[in-house]
């Protein structure tokens, strides 16, 4: 995965927050510790592993950070927020340091390392949100962007950037496309530095830059300018592809043309080694939860469909029945919503806890599906997503998956529109696929889940 692709997940400014604000945790760990132990405290964190024993504290305290979405956009931007989510934090870790002091007290983790310096640690994240929203939205100290050409494209642009300020780029205007020639053209007569304009100048017109003469794209980038492709920007900013756009500026567009045999290969040999470890280590597990199924509701443990694979192959999927048989009396399959009628008593946690998809690991034995890839959906969903979405074969390019990059920023669909979000994400995630992507994306999952978020 390229670097911006990791950006998309954790933007550059989020990543570099998150770095000052670790080694803060740290300093303010160190200061706690010398305020107890005075003069002795140097020698205490070199004798008696006291070094490691803080690192261990701040890597807890950036988990719990992690954890409660201190780093994501709706958390980023919000002051009041932010504060509010610090004291969770910092009173989880309090807990979770407690447990472990209890469990194993032989690291000495409680009172001894952790308390002033928690308390430290508090006052100085509550004064890093502000600097950092401050710095966020100065004008002098952000990305300020200028959209050339107007529409679909450009709107969507426009939100993106106003919603998002944890990106470091601010909105500085839409030149109409009647005029962008003009613009543009002016604006390569002068360097930003000196003419005070955008920087960052984006052509969200159909085309991008190649619509302008290649002499004056190449006179704006010796003048200083950054040039960015429209549609490729809506790729960095959201994570996702614009649909509708690329199938108008791009018709014969392919997200996996690129995909080597090694990659898929080194996938699927990831995907076996996982499955096989998760059964191993799980059977016990499995066994317990197919009994109580059996024993809260009548019919099979396990729940059978035909789903659409890679290619367009149907397979078998395997689930924990959640449902009472016969659930779907039409024999359409209905998404579930929220505390669903036709959910049992188990069924309900199971999915909840998201156990009702344990079996599926059998399936990634099998080579149906693997550990990441876009969510398989029942033939008849298919075909009407193939019939009315442009690109939609396209997921099929790939193995479908247990979860997905959609899964984690979009969660349950229901109807077309939901559809069509889901879309975007399953072909950014064609486009960019890889190992390390997957590991992104597995790490996510265990967040959601780990949280108990997203559960129908």
């Amino acid at each position: 995965m390229a670097a911006r692709d990791w950006q998309i997940y954790l933007p550059r400014r989020a990543w570099q927050l998150a770095a000052c604000e670790a080694t803060l945790i740290l300093a303010a760990l160190a200061s706690g510790f010398a305020l107890r132990f005075g003069h002795d405290a140097l020698l205490l964190l070199q004798d008696d592993g006291g070094g490691l024993k803080l690192g261990a504290v701040c890597l807890v305290c950036m988990a719990c950070m992690y954890g409660y979405d201190l780093y994501d956009s709706a958390v980023l931007g919000n002051f009041r927020m932010s504060w509010a989510r610090l004291v969770q934090v910092l009173g989880t870790v309090a807990l979770v340091l407690a447990l472990l002091d209890w469990e194993f007290p032989n690291l000495n983790l409680g009172w001894r390392i952790s308390f002033d310096g928690l308390l430290v640690s508090g006052m100085a994240l509550c004064l890093t949100r502000p600097l950092f929203l401050f710095w966020n939205r100065h004008p002098r100290l952000s990305d300020s962007v200028l959209l050339v050409g107007e529409g679909g494209l450009a709107d969507k642009l426009q939100r993106e950037l106003r919603r998002r300020p944890e990106l470091g780029m601010t909105w500085a205007g839409t030149v109409e496309t009647v005029q962008a020639g003009e613009m543009v053209a002016r604006l390569a007569r002068r360097s930003p530095e000196r003419g005070g304009a955008p920087r960052r100048l984006v052509a969200a017109l159909p085309g991008g830059w190649s619509a302008f003469a290649p002499a004056l794209v190449r006179q704006l980038r010796a003048a200083g300018y950054q040039l960015e492709d429209g549609l490729s920007f809506y790729e960095q900013v959201t994570g996702k592809l614009p649909i509708a756009e690329l199938a108008e500026q791009s018709p014969r567009f392919e997200a996996g043309a690129h995909l080597p045999t090694a990659t898929l290969r080194a996938k699927r040999a990831v995907d076996c080694l996982i499955a096989l470890a998760g059964l191993l280590l799980l059977w016990p597990l499995l066994l317990a939860v197919a009994i109580l199924i059996r024993l809260d509701s009548p019919g099979p443990a396990i729940f059978r469909q035909r789903r659409v694979g890679r290619m367009g192959r149907l397979f078998t999927v395997y689930k924990f029945r959640s449902m009472r048989v016969n659930a779907d009396a039409d024999g359409k399959a209905t998404p579930a919503g929220e505390r669903d009628p036709r959910c049992t008593r188990v069924g309900r946690w199971l999915r909840r806890l998201r156990l009702d998809e344990l079996p599926q690991l059998f399936n990634i034995l099998r080579g149906d599906m693997s550990l990441v890839g876009p969510r398989p959906f029942v033939p008849e969903q298919e075909q009407t997503c193939l019939q009315t979405l442009p690109f939609y074969a396209q997921r099929w390019t790939v193995p479908p998956g247990a979860t997905g990059w959609a899964q984690v920023n979009r969660g349950y669909c229901a109807t077309l529109e939901d559809n069509a979000e889901k879309l975007a994400y399953d072909l950014f995630y064609v486009k960019h696929a890889s190992l390390a992507f997957d590991l992104l994306i597995l790490f996510q999952t265990l967040k959601i889940v780990g949280l108990g978020r997203g559960g129908r």
